[in-house]
């Protein structure tokens, strides 16, 4: 619930900063627009508990294999 309502507040706000970016012409607001969408990608594709899983299990391997 929570997960869904930051996904879609990030999504407005991202949303704005392209609108924004096509009517002012220099470009301002490019980086800001880069860090949105790897925020959202992550957020999609849940890719912070994938790292926090995989390195639980890279530790438990290295614990198993060096404390025998």
């Amino acid at each position: 619930m929570i997960r869904n309502a930051i996904l879609y507040t990030i999504q407005c706000v991202t949303a704005i900063l392209i609108g924004l970016e096509v009517s002012i012409p220099p470009n301002p607001y490019g980086i800001h627009i880069i860090i949105l969408l790897s925020i959202l990608i992550a957020i999609r594709y849940n890719l912070p508990d994938k790292i926090v899983s995989l390195i639980e299990k890279l530790i438990l391997r290295c614990l198993n294999h060096y404390w025998k």
